[in-house]
């Protein structure tokens, strides 16, 4: 009946903080006789006198356990019992005493399916004898039973003397024995009650199934598959848990029945785990979630093929234990999500804190730490119930969400449609309208087309022209109008190789303006941009010849490459450049600014060993000698230096 996620770490949790639970089970001997009083006006009754308890380590008889020392019964003051794990029989002493007008049949409920067998004694004190007896074994339910669920015991009582019942159980994995009492009309009713609750319930979560499985054929979404595997693991967990399995469907496999609790569990962790990585999305999530929460998939498949072989005593404490942590995990993890923003995390977080809440408002009923009452069973269903309706909500948020992205994109694909069909009906009509005045369209046709070719033409020269304009520009110093450093090495490559062919000289010229920074510092950047242009342009307007290629190759910095001329003439050049520029101020607004050059010269015929790089070192070289000796001169580089 509780949730294969949350009740065994919940329950470990509620014991460690409720010391007062093992406080309660006392000797029988250090306290009076507890006898639980049946009176007649109450339609069920709770033990809360408590019960009398022995665990033995082989099948005694009744005969032996009436022998049994007083001091040897432990008294527990609840009326539910929880002995933890083991494959001990354990024997129950349940005194009862009638009151006068209470009904003489009543029938006694065990609402925990995980005992492989129970024998139970009726023991009247007044006539010193058992005057009813029967058993369960293996889960088989006897034909006369008051009910199919397991376990109902069917008892007449006398009320001139006090009634023990006695019970020999053999847990199959746990040993968890709330117990009720119901007259038998009462007990009729609340069959009718949970049998169509119990319908209700799992009507819910097959609708649940039903409808996302659905939706997975139609889909193919492996989150609504993740959730189908969920919602069946939680189903077959619930009818173990709550006996209806038993009564319906497994009483003839006490084989399965025996390894149950220890096969469900980690079934149920595992398809949890495995819709919280499809439904968050764990694997796009991060290495650390993504990781982590494959190790805790793979760690709950071993615990689930090891349960089998593993004696309960061990397995059982270690799902427990592992359950906790798995649950502090997926929380975690859900939680963190949302504080992201995430909304699916944000369902999945609402869902376990329901479920959570219920489960732990049924472990501490169980437990006495609050009053037990049967309708605790049907809270934590309906927190069962809450948790799968709140994830297939999430489920179709998030499947809404695709779609209507889905939707845009089918808008966006019927408008392209709609407009391919509104054009080709256009082509229709037009070429219905060619069949009757095909002459003139023939004409308009061609008029038409020798318009568009036209116009096509003066787009592609348009093109050609901003082509031109595009490959000039990615070539050109945006600020002179010279070449810039990317077209100057260029050409400079192809002249040296020319000139290498034809055996002629090539001159590079290095100019670069003296005490630029102070023009900069003192009359600002713009100053020294006009500067540079009335530079620029200086050098276009001396060197005069379309075959010189000047440009600029950095800040102040200016190039001249010049070819097919003499060592003299490109002296002659360089001196020029330098004295124009020494006697032609510029103008800038209200401003007079003189400057002077420096140049560094390079001549040489190319050889195979020539190098552009090094050309222009030499030419660098030689406008620094320029600068180093003065400034505002021209220096050239010697022929031992070229040669070098």
């Amino acid at each position: 009946m509780t949730s294969f996620r949350a009740q065994v770490s919940i329950f470990l949790f509620c014991l460690m903080l409720s010391p007062c639970i093992g406080a309660e089970n006392s000797p029988v001997s250090d306290q009076p006789q507890h006898v639980n009083t049946l009176t007649a006006d109450t339609d069920h009754v709770h033990l809360n006198e408590g019960m009398y308890y022995f665990e033995a380590f082989s099948k005694m008889s009744l005969k032996q356990i009436r022998g049994l020392p007083d001091k040897d019964w432990q008294f527990h003051h609840s009326s539910s019992l929880f002995l933890g794990s083991g494959q001990s029989y354990i024997w129950v002493n349940i005194p009862l005493q009638r009151m006068p007008g209470a009904p003489s049949s009543w029938v006694m409920t065990l609402d925990w399916p995980l005992v492989k067998s129970i024998e139970w004694f009726h023991y009247n004190e007044s006539a010193n004898a058992v005057i009813a007896s029967g058993q369960f074994t293996d889960w088989q339910i006897p034909p006369d039973s008051a009910d199919e669920f397991p376990f109902a015991i069917t008892l007449s009582l006398r009320s001139d003397s006090v009634n023990i019942l006695y019970l020999r159980m053999l847990p199959s994995e746990k040993a968890l024995l709330p117990v009720t009492l119901w007259p038998e009309e009462s007990f009729s009713d609340h069959q009718l009650q949970r049998n169509w609750y119990l319908g209700l319930f799992y009507g819910v979560l097959f609708a649940m199934f039903g409808y996302n499985l659905s939706l997975f054929l139609f889909l193919r979404h492996k989150a609504f598959a993740a959730y189908c595997f969920y919602v069946a693991t939680m189903a077959a967990y619930t009818l173990i848990m709550n006996g209806a399995g038993v009564a319906w469907l497994w009483s003839d496999y006490p084989a399965f029945l025996a390894y149950a609790y220890r096969l469900l569990v980690p079934l149920g962790f595992f398809a949890a785990l495995m819709f919280i990585r499809q439904f968050l999305l764990l694997k796009h999530r991060g290495v650390f979630l993504n990781l982590s929460s494959q190790i805790v998939c793979y760690l709950w498949l071993a615990i689930l093929l090891l349960a089998p072989v593993v004696p309960a005593a061990i397995v059982i404490p270690i799902i427990d234990i592992f359950g906790l942590i798995n649950c502090l995990f997926a929380i975690g993890v859900s939680g963190y999500l949302w504080m992201k923003g995430d909304k699916s995390a944000k369902y999945l977080t609402l869902s376990w804190s329901v479920l959570i809440a219920s489960t732990v408002i049924l472990i501490l009923g169980l437990n006495n730490v609050i009053p037990y009452v049967i309708e605790l069973h049907y809270l934590q269903n309906i927190g069962v119930t809450i948790e799968a309706l709140l994830l297939s909500m999430a489920l179709a948020e998030r499947i809404n969400r695709d779609r209507k992205m889905r939707s845009e994109a089918q808008n966006i694909a019927l408008q392209m449609s709609n407009e391919a069909a509104k054009a080709k009906e256009s082509e229709v009509a037009a070429q219905q309208r060619l069949l009757g005045i095909e002459r003139r369209v023939k004409e308009e046709l061609s008029l038409k087309v020798n318009e568009q070719t036209r116009e096509l033409k003066v787009a592609m020269q348009k093109l050609q022209i901003m082509n031109k304009e595009l490959e000039r520009l990615s070539l050109t110093d945006p600020l002179t109008g010279l070449a810039n450093r990317r077209y100057f090495d260029k050409r400079f490559s192809e002249e040296i190789q020319r000139a290498r062919r034809n055996q002629s000289l090539i001159g590079v010229l290095m100019l670069d303006i003296d005490h630029f920074k102070q023009i900069n510092d003192t009359l600002g950047h713009q100053a020294g941009d006009h500067v540079i242009q009335s530079l620029s342009a200086l050098i276009q307007r001396v060197s005069g010849r379309a075959s010189d290629l000047p440009a600029r190759i950095g800040g102040e910095e200016f190039c001249l490459l010049v070819c097919n001329e003499s060592k003299g003439r490109i002296a002659t050049l360089a001196e020029s450049l330098r004295e124009s520029a020494a006697s032609v101020p510029v103008k800038y607004r209200n401003e007079i600014i003189s400057y002077t050059i420096s140049v560094g010269v390079c001549s040489v015929i190319p050889t195979t060993s020539t190098n552009p790089s090094a050309l222009l070192k030499l030419a660098d070289d030689a406008l620094y000698q320029a600068k180093k000796e003065g400034r505002n001169r021209v220096v050239i580089a010697s022929d031992q230096a070229i040669d070098s």
